[in-house]
């Protein structure tokens, strides 16, 4: 109360007038306090700020007042109608200065806070924006005509969503959608929509080029996968190569380099053998021992072995066998040949049988070699004789060479599908990102078509897609892959090309409505891609290898074909291939069926069929027709089967008409509205609502969901209408249906004439929308944003420098103009989202919880802004849902609160708190106690403590012990602030002063146990055991002012309520209205005896927003 009384500026005064004409009550304000300043002005109310030094004025003042509005009522009764010329005030009410302006008053921002309205001496704000919006007063006969088509295209696509499935539904809603357009051109000329699609495509480009993830997908990783891909393919073994000498120096080779060989195996038991061993070279000689080896079959071995080396040397070809099998690990150096001989035949030839180790591809014939030097040096005599034999391999031939290039190519179609496969992930962030934090329905909501959002993305993916498409086209160039820009197939190749990309990325959208988070979204369609796109062509390349799978192959691809991925990867596979001849039924024609013609035809198919999937299921979500097709049918089968008794479903609570049930009772200002809104007495209304409601389908344990409950109201130009209630009443769901973002199920809205569900396209235009989450792209800028929407909403070009500057300006966010929406605060964040809900001037500005997050001076600031846009020239309607009852207070003109999905009280701010607000607040702070009065108690209480025979000794010897800290401080000597009083004595206090119950707050019955005070005296006494009697003293005065105004509180004010008693500020809620005193008897009361009581400060306010918020939500 003291920062109040000390930094507020007074109590302010808002008065309800019998017409906005009306100025009696500005001279009865004026005529009792001078000093009064008018702050707002709006329709029928008006308010005022009252300085606190006025005070002693307030009772003939509320007095004046409520005889004017005595003298009104009666005189409304005689003529059974309301004057609206006569001098009336229908109703009053005060508040007094809040913790949040005193707030703003010592940051040195002076607000006020009602400032609803600017005064209406100021001079109009700038020119406003030329916006290309159609008129409202245009020929009714085209939107009839829309009207009337899109009511047939309702009526169908509902009968065919609850008959059909998810194809049937979303092809017909295509044909509604298409004939919406045709029919509609009215609402978005040609103009508009390229607009529209040249601010989306900029969007898209700007936000692209500062997303390096993006750059990453789309770019570097398919570039670089491409480029190392086709670099290891040259990494091959050249197919011409050298000739070799074949020598065992290959084998076990020295660290040195020289040397090499190894143990040669050799079977010494003919005597040629003996004598060829000794002319062996390159190895030294293993012989031939017995082994303990033996093979499991031995009789099958055998005739294994007689079969390989005859009769004669098969015996021996087995035994050396065993022999090798069992002596592996008796030497370091591996062994790579072995020798059996046969004996010498009589024409003096010699057979021989050589075993070599198959790992070393050139063991046989170097070990014959060996062998042959052996013998001729043995026939000749002389030991440096040797045979040299060389290996050089024939060059490959040219069918041999081509065969090679076109199984590269093969590999490099490989390659590419898996460097491809990471584009199309690419495509998908952007979407579902937008989708995420509902930045594309507001796109929607700002006048973007369906068809210009989707088309303007399509070019734009094309685009980007052609910058790894050039680049693969240069790298097969680089790279001399013939079989893909060779003679005759750079056409097909580029094609296919071309056409991937449309395939692809009209079929990533389809894929991206089943995804609600960008990063799940980005690695699943990676998948799908890389899995639809190589893995099938690869099976369906083995299986046309194999002569049983041929047939089952040609079927599969089919279906295959559906894949744009799976196309594009086959064809290029089938011109790698073309010249092998693999292909089933392939011929020399590069566009022939079965080798790019098919992939061809499917791709530029499947580019026009999925980008029209798109729009369809655009205009039809997948959980829409899979609740059509699916949910609903078990719900009816369910229903049906157990009996209409035992269903657990939510009643509808739902008459013929669409009206709720007659034992649910509107409020009667609720009923009023209702009634004039369906009698069609809207007069100025922008829009209004009839009966809207919104059901959502149960599930198997709970009926449906009633969220919002035949809603009917009207706003009119020039006001802010505040939605107020709990979470889940149901607030955000009627701004849904009203933005276009959720269906109404029924009942409807009118916006200038036109039904929200009939025609919804053509009332975006008229709608600002600010979500209320940031629905913001985070590599735009400031200015980018307002710039993006300026365009959408149909700023001509010439003036949207000048719009989006005055906005920056407006808004305060002309040095934050250039920097990225993820790099603001949250508040800048909040005012950019209100900027852009507010860009063009719009007619209807739809605000949910615009100031959340902010701290009170930007808060301050963001309600001046929409102030000032709610009340200039009076054409602007503001709706506007928030959670506190300060921001409904100081900008709505009229509030309606909401609890289980129904409309409980609407009216102004006033006129809701004199309605149901039954109770004043008052809060008053005493006097300061007196140093006089303080002293003469002391003295008092010390007198008595020393001087009453009758005194305890016990009591006697505790004082003792508090005083005693010093030998030269007697009892006699002592003062009062070196005497601290201990439980026990300020109970005998008490009681010698006449009133022992006081203290029992302050003296616990129990010290020992752990006893929550609710005083810091209380606690201080029990931890110290005492306190200081000047303490004590003061306390006790405090408590004496207490009472007396207690008494007076409770004798002046019956009904009086004591709320709480902080430090030394009492509150009380007093009775007001009907049974209790108005509010100039209240003011009289207090004025009066204000000095006779000790008051030194004390305010008095009506119940606040919240409080009758809270009354609502606890009866609900």
């Amino acid at each position: 109360m003291f920062l109040k009384h000390h930094y507020g500026v007074g109590y302010t005064l808002t008065l309800v007038k019998t017409s906005p004409a009306v100025s009696v009550a500005t001279q009865i304000v004026h005529r009792h306090i001078p000093s009064a300043t008018c702050v707002s002005e709006v329709g029928n109310e008006i308010s005022f700020k009252l300085p606190l030094a006025s005070l002693p004025c307030f009772e003939n003042m509320f007095r004046e007042i409520e005889s004017c509005m005595k003298s009104s009522v009666d005189r409304s009764r005689i003529n059974e109608i309301e004057d609206s010329d006569y001098p009336g005030i229908q109703s009053y009410g005060i508040s007094v200065t809040t913790l949040e302006e005193v707030f703003l008053r010592v940051a040195g921002c002076n607000l006020d806070i009602e400032d609803k309205q600017e005064d209406t001496s100021v001079s109009p704000d700038t020119e406003p924006s030329l916006v290309c919006i159609e008129s409202v007063q245009k020929s009714t006969i085209q939107p009839k005509l829309l009207a009337s088509c899109n009511e047939g295209a309702g009526v169908v696509i509902t009968s065919i969503a609850k008959a059909c499935s998810l194809i049937v539904a979303a092809v017909w809603t295509f044909i509604g959608f298409i004939s919406m357009q045709c029919c509609g051109c009215s609402v978005i000329s040609r103009s508009m929509f390229w607009r529209h699609c040249k601010a989306l495509f900029i969007k898209r480009a700007r936000s692209a080029f500062r997303d390096r993830k993006t750059v990453a997908f789309q770019l570097i990783i398919p570039a670089m996968f491409l480029l190392f891909g086709l670099l290891l393919l040259q990494l091959k073994p050249h197919p011409d190569q050298k000739s070799i000498t074949l020598t065992t120096a290959y084998f076990n080779p020295l660290l040195s380099g020289n040397g090499g060989g190894g143990p040669i195996p050799f079977d010494l038991s003919e005597p040629i053998a003996k004598e060829v061993a000794e002319y062996i070279e390159g190895g030294w000689i293993q012989p031939l021992r017995n082994s303990s080896y033996k093979f499991p079959n031995p009789k099958e071995a055998l005739a294994d072995a007689i079969d390989a080396a005859g009769p004669t040397l098969g015996p021996t070809l087995l035994s050396m066998s065993e022999f090798l099998m069992s002596s592996f690990d008796q030497s370091y150096e591996s062994r790579y040949g072995a020798v059996l001989m046969d004996s010498q035949h009589p024409d003096g030839s010699v057979g021989y049988t050589v075993l070599h180790n198959s790992t070393c591809q050139h063991a046989g014939p170097i070990y014959i070699n060996v062998m042959h030097s052996a013998l001729l040096r043995l026939a000749s005599g002389n030991k440096n004789m040797t045979i040299q034999t060389r290996n050089h391999p024939l060059p490959p031939t040219k069918s041999q060479r081509l065969q090679r290039h076109d199984l590269d190519a093969f590999s490099a179609a490989i390659i590419v599908s898996i460097a491809f496969s990471f584009i199309p992930a690419s495509f998908a962030v952007p979407i579902v990102k937008e989708r995420e934090v509902k930045a594309k329905h507001q796109q929607l909501i700002s006048g973007v078509s369906v068809l210009s959002y989707w088309l303007s993305t399509y070019v734009w993916d094309f685009v980007s897609f052609l910058f790894p498409s050039t680049f693969a086209i240069i790298l097969f160039y680089a790279f001399g892959l013939e079989q893909f820009i060779g003679m005759g197939r750079f056409l097909p190749t580029v094609l296919m090309l071309l056409e991937y990309g449309l395939a692809i990325a009209s079929s990533t959208y389809c894929l991206t409505f089943f995804f609600t988070e960008h990063s799940m979204a980005q690695n699943v369609i990676l998948m799908v891609h890389f899995f639809s796109g190589l893995i099938l062509m690869v099976i369906s390349f083995v299986m046309g290898l194999i002569p049983t799978t041929v047939n089952a192959n040609s079927y599969l691809k089919t279906f295959f074909r559906l894949s744009p991925g799976f196309c594009f990867s086959d064809g290029l596979a089938s011109l790698a291939l073309l010249r092998q001849g693999m292909k089933d039924k392939s011929s020399h024609g590069v566009f022939d069926w079965n080798v790019t013609g098919a992939s061809i035809s499917y791709l530029a198919l499947e580019s026009i069929f999925y980008f029209l999937l798109t729009l369809g299921l655009e205009l039809l979500p997948v959980q829409k027709v899979m609740s059509f097709s699916i949910g609903e049918w078990w719900q009816h089968f369910k229903v049906f089967k157990q009996g209409a008794g035992s269903s657990s479903t939510e009643p509808l609570l739902k008459d013929s008409t669409g009206a709720i049930s007659a034992d649910m009772e509107d409020d009667i200002d609720v009923q009023e509205e209702r009634n004039r809104v369906i009698s069609g007495l809207t007069d100025n209304a922008i829009f209004y609502l009839q009966n809207l409601r919104k059901v959502y389908p149960g599930s198997n344990h709970h009926g449906p969901k009633v969220a919002v409950q035949s809603l009917t109201f009207s706003v009119q130009a020039g006001e802010c209408f505040g939605f107020l209630g709990t979470n889940g009443a149901g607030k955000t769901t009627t701004l849904s249906m009203l933005s276009g973002e959720e269906t109404p199920t029924s009942g409807t809205a009118f916006v200038f004439g036109k039904d929200i569900v009939a025609s919804p396209k053509a009332i975006r235009q008229h709608i600002g929308y600010c979500p209320q989450f940031d629905a913001l792209f985070e590599y735009l800028t400031v200015k980018e944003h307002l710039e993006l929407y300026a365009r959408i909403k149909g700023v001509v070009d010439y003036r949207i420098d000048n719009v989006v500057m005055e906005k920056l300006v407006e808004f305060d966010l002309l040095k934050h103009s250039h920097k990225p929406s993820f790099t603001l605060s949250g508040g800048n964040k909040r005012k950019l989202s209100v900027a852009i809900a507010m860009i063009g001037d719009p007619p209807i500005v739809i605000l949910d919880e615009p100031s959340t997050g902010m701290d009170p001076v930007a808060k301050r600031f963001m309600w001046d802004v929409i102030s000032r846009l709610s009340t200039r020239s009076g054409k602007t309607a503001v709706i506007l849902t928030t959670h506190s009852m300060n921001e409904a207070q100081a900008l709505c003109t009229r509030i309606g609160i909401m609890v289980g999905g129904r409309l409980r009280c609407i009216g102004s701010p006033q006129h809701l708190k004199t309605r149901f607000g039954n109770h004043l607040e008052l809060e008053v702070k005493p006097n300061e106690v007196s140093h006089v009065d303080l002293e003469n108690l002391c003295q008092m209480i010390q007198q008595w403590l020393f001087n009453v025979p009758s005194q305890p000794r016990s009591l006697l010897g505790d004082l003792e012990v508090c005083i005693g800290v010093s030998d030269s401080i007697t009892p006699d000597t002592a003062s009062a602030s070196e005497i601290s009083l201990s439980p026990e004595m300020i109970q005998s206090i008490a009681k010698y002063l006449g009133n022992e119950q006081r203290v029992s707050t302050l003296v616990p019955p129990m010290p020992e146990e752990d006893v929550g005070f609710d005083e810091q005296l209380s606690e201080q006494l029990y931890r110290d055991g005492g306190i200081p009697l000047p303490v004590f003293a003061e306390w006790w005065l405090t408590k004496e002012k207490f009472s007396a105004l207690d008494s007076f509180i409770q004798t002046s004010f019956p009904g009086a309520t004591f709320k709480s008693c902080n430090g030394l500020i009492i509150k009380y809620q007093l009775p007001f209205g009907e049974g209790g005193l108005s509010l100039a008897d209240t003011f009289g009361y207090l004025e009066r005896n204000r000095n006779q009581l000790g008051i030194a400060e004390y305010s008095i306010s009506q119940s606040t927003l919240e409080t009758i918020f809270n009354h609502f939500a606890a009866n609900s």
